[in-house]
């Protein structure tokens, strides 16, 4: 009897991570174009070019698929946004920072992930928190760390970063995140002008050695 050249059994380390990129970036554009609802694991295995039982081998049902999906997509979302060591004048800083933020927010993947994880929440509510937990919180404690550094440089002075980087976050995106998820768009100079003023007057609420009320 002829022997296959190749063993059967499970694909090698490397196979297997294309496989699962291809796998997941299938299910990723059948979810943004339809929904979560009207995408069926039959109709992300053909997308993809692979079987039903290769789909189940690693995740148990669409919600984990879909949780794969969105933990994938959040990571590629935060790729490109960093908090490095502050060199330069504080409000240019941050300014920086809420910009990557506001590009973060306005890229269509992003709203296409929190409509879903919204609109699903009330059965899986493990995806909101995945999202809170791996998005919302992620940014909010890297843009702390760069608070704490610009507080030990001597540029601010705060007593908790982790509320303070909510605070940010909350004046800068608030109304974008809005606009967004209702489909609707902010002019450019008018987001632009509202990032500056928000930065201004998350500053001036920190500013070292300013009198604080009683």
């Amino acid at each position: 009897m002829l022997k296959s050249g190749r063993r059967g059994g499970r694909p090698k380390r490397a196979e297997s991570g294309v496989l699962e990129k291809r796998l997941i970036n299938a299910a990723a554009k059948l979810f943004a174009e339809r929904g979560f609802d009207a995408t069926s694991v039959d109709t992300v295995a053909e997308r993809a070019g692979v079987s039903k039982a290769t789909i189940y081998s690693r995740y148990n049902d669409k919600a984990q698929l879909f949780a794969a999906v969105l933990r994938a997509q959040i990571s590629d979302l935060f790729e490109d946004l960093s908090f490095v060591a502050p060199h330069g004048d504080a409000y240019e800083v941050l300014l920086d920072v809420g910009r990557q933020a506001l590009r973060l927010v306005n890229r269509p993947e992003t709203t296409a992930i929190y409509r879903i994880v919204i609109a699903q929440t009330p059965r899986f509510p493990e995806l909101a928190l995945l999202m809170d937990r791996e998005g919302f919180q992620r940014g909010q404690s890297g843009i702390a760390v760069l608070l704490r550094e610009l507080s030990m440089r001597g540029d601010i002075e705060i007593d908790d970063f982790e509320i303070a980087a909510e605070l940010f976050l909350s004046l800068v995106i608030g109304r974008l995140s809005r606009l967004t998820l209702l489909g609707l768009t902010a002019e450019p100079d008018r987001m632009e002008f509202a990032l500056k003023t928000a930065v201004r007057l998350f500053l001036e609420g920190f500013l070292r050695n300013r009198g604080r009320p009683q």
